[in-house]
C-alpha cells in the first residue's frame, strides 16, 4: 500500500560526491600522442635527418629499405623518408595558412551577411539576401576548376600561392555556418 503512495514522487538525489575519475578519461590520448609526435616529427625534420630529401643518389636508385635508406630509395636515388618528413611539413604549412584564410574570409562575409547594417530595416535584409546568393554562386562552382583557374592568374605555383588559392576557394560552407549562428546570436 505504501508504493501506492510514493507515486509521482521523485526520490531523494543523493549529495554530489567528488569524483576521482582521471581527466583524461574520455579523451583518445594515443591517438593525440601520435599526432603531436607526427607533426613535431615534421616540424623537427631537419635536425633527425641525415639525407636530403631532393638529393639524387644515382649509385642507390631503387634501393630497399636499409640501414642507411629506412624506407629505400625511388627510381632517382632520392630517400624515401627523408622525403615523407619534408612533404609533411609543406603540408602542414599549406594547410594551416589555408586554414586561416578561409576561416578569415568566411567569419567575415558570415558575420556581415548574418547581422543586418541598418537595424531591422530592409536593406539589411535585401543584403543578407545577396551575400548568400553570392555564396550560392561559389558553391556552385566546382572546386578544382576555381582552383585551376586562380593558380594560373597567380602564375609559378609555389607553397604560399596554392595556400591562398585554396583558402580563396574553401569559406563558403564554413561561412553559411557563421552567418546562421550570428543571426541565432542576434
Amino acid at each position: 500500500m505504501d508504493d501506492f503512495t510514493l507515486v509521482g514522487a521523485r526520490p531523494q538525489a543523493a549529495p554530489p560526491q567528488h569524483a576521482t575519475e582521471p581527466w583524461h578519461k574520455d579523451l583518445p590520448i594515443v591517438s593525440i600522442l601520435l599526432l603531436a609526435l607526427i607533426v613535431l616529427g615534421c616540424l623537427l625534420c631537419d635536425v633527425f635527418l641525415t639525407k636530403d630529401s631532393g638529393y639524387m643518389d644515382l649509385r642507390h636508385c631503387s634501393a630497399a629499405p636499409n640501414r642507411e635508406f629506412l624506407f629505400g630509395t625511388d627510381t632517382m636515388g632520392r630517400d624515401i623518408f627523408s622525403m615523407i618528413w619534408s612533404g609533411g611539413r609543406l603540408s602542414l604549412f599549406i594547410g594551416i595558412c589555408a586554414t586561416l584564410l578561409s576561416t578569415a574570409i568566411a567569419v567575415f562575409f558570415g558575420s556581415l551577411s548574418g547581422c543586418p547594417l541598418s537595424g531591422s530595416g530592409c536593406a539589411g535584409e535585401k543584403l543578407d539576401a545577396f551575400f548568400m546568393r553570392v555564396n550560392e554562386i561559389f558553391i556552385s562552382i566546382p572546386n578544382l576548376l576555381l582552383i585551376v583557374l586562380l593558380q594560373a592568374i597567380l602564375g609559378k605555383a609555389s607553397a604560399l600561392s596554392l595556400s591562398i588559392v585554396i583558402g580563396l576557394t574553401s569559406w563558403m560552407s564554413i561561412a553559411k555556418v557563421v552567418r546562421t549562428e550570428v543571426r541565432v546570436l542576434r
